[in-house]
């Protein structure tokens, strides 16, 4: 079931109606996406969903630090979209990983201000950085809080990447939909999983 047939079936308050409401995305909703994109990775990403939690964490710093390159080049109206959208999808898979629930994070650290194109740029960059310093001293083994340092820099992105959404009257569930749909049908056995 999509995101938005479950909002449907659960009466899940729309993002129109939360607006203004941090976050814009209800519990249940959040949940909801959280649950669609374990399973998004379980069916579609099984190369990276097998590797241990220390490899995909890293995987997903990578990922954040490829967002950051595509905004610091400044990316045309549809890259800032997909890569908007790119920042909430890996941060939620990256939330996922650490076996968290999203909603009470973002609740905890408030709504983020109004972020520009390039002050997205710089942020995304800070947090990718911090996500790798923390991956880099797992390899050392040193003395550093890695899991407090990735969930906090996820929950920050996913934070952002709602924020400048919602700035834009963009639906990040119906963004996310979009953008998964083509990576879905790709798969061999899409008929089947779908």
């Amino acid at each position: 079931m999509g995101v938005a047939a479950f909002g449907t079936a659960n009466e899940v308050v729309s993002i129109e109606e939360r607006k203004g409401a941090w976050p814009p995305i209800g519990a249940k909703e959040l949940e909801a996406i959280q649950f669609e994109q374990f399973q998004h990775d379980e069916a579609f990403h099984r190369e990276i969903s097998r590797l241990t939690v220390q490899r995909r964490l890293t995987h997903m710093t990578l990922h954040f630090a490829k967002y950051a390159g595509y905004l610091a080049e400044g990316a045309d109206d549809d890259k800032f979209r997909r890569t908007v959208t790119d920042l909430f999808v890996i941060g939620v898979s990256t939330i996922n990983g650490l076996n968290l629930r999203i909603h009470s994070l973002l609740a905890g650290i408030g709504r983020p201000s109004a972020v520009s194109p390039e002050e997205l740029a710089r942020e995304v960059t800070i947090r990718a950085g911090r996500m790798a310093s923390a991956c880099e001293r797992l390899d050392h083994l040193e003395d550093f809080p890695y899991r407090t340092t990735i969930r906090d820099a996820a929950v920050e992105l996913i934070a952002l990447a709602l924020s400048v959404a919602e700035d834009r009257g963009w639906s990040i569930p119906e963004l996310v939909e979009d953008r998964l749909r083509p990576v879905k049908a790709k798969s061999i056995f899409y008929d089947q999983l779908v």
